[in-house]
């Protein structure tokens, strides 16, 4: 007998200390759930009872070396709907059928669509945002919103580049400097219960968004229009697929301007130029645009061409085997072995000195025998033939 309740008191002690350590776990566990994390648990359901809506910063302008502005944007606005709040579903559908010219299959998608807010439409011209909102449909949201727009069109189009649907630079400059000219995006939050559904009188808190940096360039707007003219009239002339010019400061190297003709509109960089509406497969079209973005400046490769002189009449020069005030004579072509090698003025520069014959861009000044005694007799035939090839 007196062994049972020893027994049992044992095992009473054992549940009360088994009891006192959980509760004690419990209680320490709710203090610090409570105390050290009263803020994040806070926070999570404060979000719960959040909807969130965008704010989109204004992304930086791109500036000539004369401020003059090249790339700007354009108020437009974002149309979403709420499902939780329309009162009226069928009037919203053909409200946004009328307004915004999607078909009736598509509106009805988005508005039957369950969720904190749907996206129906970006990009919508302002005008027509404020029609949207003057219909005062319960559940419709029309969000100030911005677009990239290009002031000149084509101007320095492969230079500048341009931006997608988001906002984000996809081409040239726009994706070059695209984490300064994008700017941070600010938020409006508004309260809802448990259904969703705004709470009225609520009011909303904001966060501003922060607008990106301006670029300054230093293009300048009218030397690469006076190019971009120069170029299409060479281009018409000579009949030629396309026609490139570089125009830098010779001070320090800074690009003034560059043309890669034919350019592309920037506004609309999706069509092809001269389009003729002939149906193409979506990977030609996508080729034939990535042909039309390309960069000839700075993409493909060339011949030197007539620029390589400089080096010509520098070692020339260095070498002593030549001086400025030398004699020359261009009748305007050069016979070697059976060939004729013209001049770019085919009826001669005349009488000249090496000069002259640098300014003038005389074939036959680097042909003659400064090359002959730079680089040895053999090398005259072949400079006359490298000359010829490559148009020096």
């Amino acid at each position: 007998m007196y062994r049972n309740k020893t027994f049992n008191r044992k095992k009473v002690m054992i549940v009360f200390v088994a009891v006192f350590f959980i509760m004690m776990f419990l209680i320490g566990r709710l203090v610090y759930l409570m105390i050290f994390c009263s803020e994040y648990y806070g926070n999570k359901a404060e979000n719960l009872h959040e909807r969130e809506r965008d704010i989109k910063a204004a992304r930086g302008k791109l500036l000539d070396a004369n401020g003059t502005v090249l790339a700007t944007n354009k108020s437009v606005c974002t149309i979403s709907v709420i499902h939780n709040q329309m009162e009226e579903p069928e009037k919203v559908i053909a409200m946004l059928v009328k307004e915004l010219g999607i078909s009736e299959e598509t509106a009805r998608k988005r508005v039957e669509k369950v969720s904190s807010i749907e996206r129906v439409k970006t990009n919508v011209a302002k005008e027509t945002g404020d029609a949207i909102r003057a219909y005062g449909l319960s559940g419709v949201k029309v969000d100030e919103d911005y677009k990239r727009y290009y002031p000149y069109g084509t101007l320095a189009s492969k230079v500048l580049g341009f931006t997608g649907a988001d906002n984000q630079g996809i081409l040239g400059l726009e994706v070059k400097y695209d984490e300064y000219l994008q700017g941070t995006n600010g938020k409006i939050l508004t309260l809802t219960d448990a259904r969703g559904i705004e709470i009225e009188n609520a009011g909303e808190s904001r966060l501003e968004p922060m607008n990106g940096y301006d670029l300054c360039l230093s293009l300048d707007y009218n030397i690469q229009m006076y190019c971009e003219q120069a170029a299409k009239k060479v281009c018409t002339k000579k009949s030629a697929d396309s026609v490139s010019v570089i125009v830098m400061n010779p001070q320090n190297g800074e690009l003034m301007a560059m043309v890669n003709y034919p350019e592309f509109d920037l506004n609309d960089p999706f069509t092809l130029v001269g389009d003729n509406g002939e149906a193409v497969s979506a990977e030609e079209k996508q080729n034939l645009l990535n042909k039309m973005w390309r960069n000839q400046c700075i993409s493909d490769t060339y011949e030197p061409g007539s620029t390589f002189k400089i080096i010509t009449a520098a070692a020339a020069l260095e070498e002593g085997v030549v001086k400025l005030d030398d004699a020359f004579f261009c009748p305007g072509y050069k016979i070697v072995e059976d060939r004729r090698i013209r001049c770019a003025r085919t009826t001669g520069h005349g009488a000249e000195t090496f000069e002259t014959g640098i300014m003038n861009s005389c074939k036959h000044v680097f042909e003659n025998r400064g090359q002959y005694e730079v680089w040895g007799a053999d090398f005259g035939r072949n400079w006359s033939r490298f000359c010829s090839r490559y148009e020096l």
